[in-house]
């Protein structure tokens, strides 16, 4: 069976959370067969070669001469009744394509989206809960606190880029909250390993989730092992990599993955 053409969006509405968070609220006529509890998927939004527009005859053909920019990003909301489909952007530097043009996102302009895959949810049976991650990740891991239980605890470490990007977030009163500034996210840093080292290990199944730099990810998934987490209970991913684009950290990323299954 073949998969389903991209739908094709276009924007509501557009505006800054943060001064590198930027809000873009989709909508199309046709959304009622969308998948509703998918906050946290990924999914492919497909976006036109700068200075063009989106040229739906041809994507709609899969005419592969006029082949859009494909980038990887995370469903934030979906509201049904209001028809609408909405991605929180990281505004970042240097900007690549999707960051570029959500910056100047305005109401009309069209884009497509295939997707989304399965949700990236914790494993809220666990008896405590750890989230990690830098701005990349911040989407799926706020869409993660707002599902769990009310008797929830655990900590969440986030980095971000200012103090004016640590956004509010609706979570569990026990889920305790640390930020970690870094305006230099494409520098290396151990940062934000070190804040979630200094967490105090509870008792009981824990489950984490982590996400965004590779370098980052791949230390603190290293550390939550050591300290015996169970892998079924543990998400983590590098969403990007320093000095690399997006589709060079996507083949490197699948070749970890075979290497470590």
């Amino acid at each position: 069976m073949s998969r389903p053409g991209p739908r094709i969006l276009s924007v509501k509405t557009a505006y800054n959370l943060s001064p590198h968070m930027r809000r873009v609220v989709f909508t199309a006529d046709e959304l009622d067969d969308f998948p509703e509890h998918h906050e946290s998927a990924n999914f492919k939004l497909l976006l036109p070669p700068p200075g063009q527009h989106l040229n739906i005859d041809a994507l709609a053909a899969g005419d592969a001469t006029n082949r859009p920019i494909v980038r990887t990003y995370t469903l934030r909301h979906y509201h049904r009744l209001e028809r609408e489909v909405v991605v929180d952007f990281l505004l970042h530097q240097p900007a690549g394509p999707a960051s570029s043009w959500a910056a100047t996102a305005k109401p009309g302009d069209v884009v497509g989206f295939a997707g989304p895959g399965k949700p990236k949810w914790i494993d809220t049976s666990a008896d405590w809960f750890l989230f990690a991650g830098d701005m990349s990740a911040l989407p799926a891991i706020a869409a993660n606190l707002e599902q769990l239980p009310k008797h929830a605890k655990g900590y969440t470490v986030l980095e971000v880029i200012s103090e004016e990007d640590k956004v509010p977030l609706q979570k569990p009163s026990g889920i305790e909250l640390t930020w970690v500034i870094n305006p230099n996210p494409q520098q290396p840093t151990d940062a934000l390993i070190s804040t979630v080292q200094q967490q105090p290990w509870l008792g009981g199944n824990a489950a984490a989730w982590v996400a965004g730099e590779s370098g980052a990810i791949k230390k603190i998934r290293r550390y939550l092992k050591d300290s015996g987490i169970d892998k079924r209970r543990l998400y983590a991913s590098g969403y990007w990599q320093i000095g690399m684009t997006e589709d060079v950290h996507q083949v490197e990323k699948r070749k970890d993955a075979e290497a470590e299954s």
